[in-house]
């Protein structure tokens, strides 16, 4: 129906010139029945594309997949670097010009590059002009040391949450204690898993809980299609969760947030769970066995406890699932509003370029 209604106007104005065309009956300025259809189809193309474009913009979002480094590699590649050389004449008699041929520095380049278990390709920066010499972070990087890398993925539920989520007006009671989700990447292949919002960890523990966190995520990444959160936050309101849902609109597909209450560091007054995952057991035993932990002192004990349940109960909803909601989808205003535009303004320039023109060679003069 949108479509129809972006099309309404520059139809009438392909119409109208078509129509004034073959009342005139000038064979040198007119529109043939050819030149109408190609005019249509021409403008018809452009919106629709356009529409379906920006509908589909809507459900473009990013994850992360977790993995380890699998292989290192030192890669020969095409020189990057050319410059023109051999200057040759060309052209012709009346017009004479000068021609280059194009010439490379090297006979070829060199890429470094960490291959992860995803088989990502993570490509180290080159520390010379041609990547000679081995760049020291290439050096420093080890098989086995974990891996994050950022996908782009269609997120359905973008498409429509508030039909999934439970609540909706909590981030205004928690808009001081909502972060931001934890996607940047850092030194080629790192996340911080941990989301301290209390800020109350020290700083050698909040390293010593992202490098727990980072394994646990490389350890389980493709064996179980995971990606683990850790938000510690200072209220002793559970509902909490609900906000955060809200505001992270349930997190990714392949998410598990897990959610600490700390009012008063370090004690734990509640934890929750937060994940499209079916396995509702999974939520129930994070948080029974997490509140009886009840410090964030016991670190070791607080990832195992993570680490064990993801890996025994975690599944990850196919995001496929979620695909009905595409139907409640519409690009927004300005998109709609520009798709106006171009389609009228085509139609127009269209119009008056093949009442001008004969692309097709089908006048008669």
């Amino acid at each position: 129906m949108e479509i129809a209604l972006l099309l309404l106007l520059p139809i009438l104005i392909a119409l109208t010139g078509f129509i004034i065309s073959a009342v005139k009956n000038n064979q040198r300025y007119s529109i043939t029945f050819k030149e109408f259809l190609a005019l249509l189809g021409a403008v018809s193309a452009v919106v629709t594309i356009g529409y379906l474009i920006s509908r589909y913009a809507g459900i473009y979002d990013e994850e992360l997949w977790n993995g380890r480094i699998a292989k290192k590699q030192q890669e020969r590649v095409s020189c990057s670097h050319s410059y023109p050389c051999n200057p040759y004449p060309c052209g012709d008699s009346k017009h004479p010009s000068t021609c280059w041929h194009t010439c490379y520095e090297h006979t070829n380049d060199w890429d470094w590059a960490l291959y992860s278990t995803n088989n990502e390709r993570i490509e180290i920066a080159r520390v010379d002009r041609r990547g000679s010499n081995e760049p020291p972070r290439f050096t420093r990087a080890q098989i086995n040391d974990p891996t994050a890398v950022v996908h782009s993925c269609k997120n359905y539920i973008k498409a429509n949450p508030w039909t999934l989520l439970r609540r909706q007006g909590m981030v205004e009671k928690f808009k001081n204690q909502i972060p931001s989700y934890p996607i940047k990447i850092y030194d080629y292949h790192y996340v911080n898993r941990l989301v301290d919002v209390t800020g109350k960890i020290p700083a050698h523990e909040a390293a010593l809980w992202n490098q727990d966190l980072m394994d646990i995520n490389a350890t389980l990444g493709k064996k179980k299609e995971i990606n683990i959160v850790l938000v510690v936050v200072p209220t002793s309101d559970s509902a909490y969760l609900h906000a955060l849902e809200e505001a992270w609109l349930g997190g990714k597909k392949n998410d598990l947030v897990v959610i600490l209450g700390v009012s008063a560091y370090p004690k734990i007054d509640w934890a929750r769970a937060m994940s499209w995952t079916r396995a509702e057991e999974l939520k129930i035993m994070l948080r029974d066995q997490l509140q009886q932990i009840g410090t964030l002192e016991k670190r070791t004990e607080i990832v195992k406890t993570v680490s064990v349940l993801a890996d025994e109960l975690f599944v990850r909803t196919k995001m496929s699932e979620f695909k009905y909601l595409m139907a409640g989808v519409r690009p927004p205003i300005w998109a709609l509003a520009i798709l106006f535009v171009i389609g009228t303004g085509l139609s127009i320039a269209l119009t008056l370029y093949f009442w001008n023109n004969d692309p097709f060679g089908s006048r008669n003069y």
